[in-house]
């Protein structure tokens, strides 16, 4: 049986905005700059403060 074409036969599916946005550059350059963010915030946080021992 040849299913080549079987997929070439279903129609494409829309994505949506989300989905569109993921595939730029942007998301990917707000994402890491995002948890870079998050991880600075954590670090200068008094709750790491209280994970890590004084040294």
């Amino acid at each position: 049986m040849d299913f080549s074409n079987f997929a070439k036969n279903e129609p494409k599916k829309e994505l949506s905005k989300f989905e569109q946005f993921k595939e730029t550059p942007a998301y990917q350059v707000g994402l890491n700059v995002g948890l870079f963010a998050l991880g600075v915030a954590f670090i200068q946080s008094s709750l790491m403060d209280l994970l890590a021992p004084q040294i």
